[in-house]
């Protein structure tokens, strides 16, 4: 399921006396984050508040801030640690463009069975292929993120897998929702 707003950045720290924030991106490039028109904070009841930029620039891969909300560095300091996020429509997407974070809590389905493994929880970097983190009734499961397992990710029918023979032993449900086996 695609979501509105979109994890876009942590502000690390307060910046200057101002109120002003420097804020890590997890844009394609900082400049991106830097050229939104607004970002926001996720509030306790699962809303967001907005935070308008007065001036937003690029520092060594990192954005420096200030908003017309935050005046004071006291302000600025409590903000430490935040996540900023931005809406889905301000940023420049394509289309057809599959996020991480729309795959997560994803079913996991053998695209030509159409058993259930599990879920998607995570994606861990790693420096050969990605590794899929999937949550099954039996535990865990990392699946390298390769087209030789991973044949589709659709944020509306989910992660369409061809795994070896074994690797989900004990943790697929069929479409039907009984255990492999009980058919």
């Amino acid at each position: 399921m695609k979501k509105e707003y979109l994890e876009c950045g942590k502000i690390v720290c307060q910046h200057g006396v101002k109120g002003a924030v420097k804020i890590e991106s997890w844009c394609d490039s900082p400049r991106v984050l830097a050229s939104l028109p607004v970002l926001y904070l996720a509030d306790k009841t699962g809303g967001f508040s907005a935070l308008t930029p007065e001036n937003a620039s690029v520092y060594k891969d990192m954005v420096l801030a200030s908003f017309k909300e935050i005046t004071t560095a006291d302000e600025a300091i409590a903000l430490r640690g935040r996540i900023v996020f931005a809406k889905r429509a301000d940023l420049p997407l394509s289309p057809d463009r599959v996020l991480r974070q729309d795959l997560y809590g994803l079913p996991v389905v053998d695209a030509e069975s159409g058993a259930v493994y599990g879920t998607l929880r995570e994606i861990v970097d790693s420096p050969s292929a990605d590794l899929l983190v999937v949550s099954t009734p039996g535990g865990e499961v990392l699946l390298p993120d390769v087209p030789a397992f991973v044949k589709r990710k659709d944020p509306d029918a989910g992660i369409l897998v061809t795994p070896i023979p074994g690797f989900f032993d004990g943790g697929a449900e069929n479409v039907a929702g009984g255990k492999d086996g009980d058919k």
